[in-house]
């Protein structure tokens, strides 16, 4: 097994110890449960398409306001995140 050194920000430091504490866990086991959750919700960019009710947004006629649409397409990308952030910080923590 490898140890590895990482720097953390006073903030960042503060939660890792705060997790430990109330969890009952060691630095290493937070981390790695970290880590495994993050692994787990990933997601491929299809798949975060579709949950975004990107996939078939865009109609084949090629016309003027598929060109637009195209056009700003990773400015919806980005409002459909910043919207799905908006929800889960409304929603109670497990």
């Amino acid at each position: 097994m490898r140890t590895i050194s990482v720097r953390l920000d006073d903030a960042s430091e503060a939660t890792l110890e705060h997790l430990c504490r109330s969890l009952g866990l060691s630095q290493t086991d937070v981390v790695k449960a970290g880590l495994h959750l993050l692994q787990s919700q990933r997601q491929t960019p299809e798949a975060l398409a579709r949950s975004l009710a990107l996939v078939g947004c865009f109609s084949q006629d090629g016309g003027a306001e598929t060109v637009l649409q195209a056009r700003h397409h990773s400015d919806a990308v980005k409002e459909k995140l910043r919207q799905r952030q908006r929800r889960q910080r409304l929603l109670p923590s497990p």
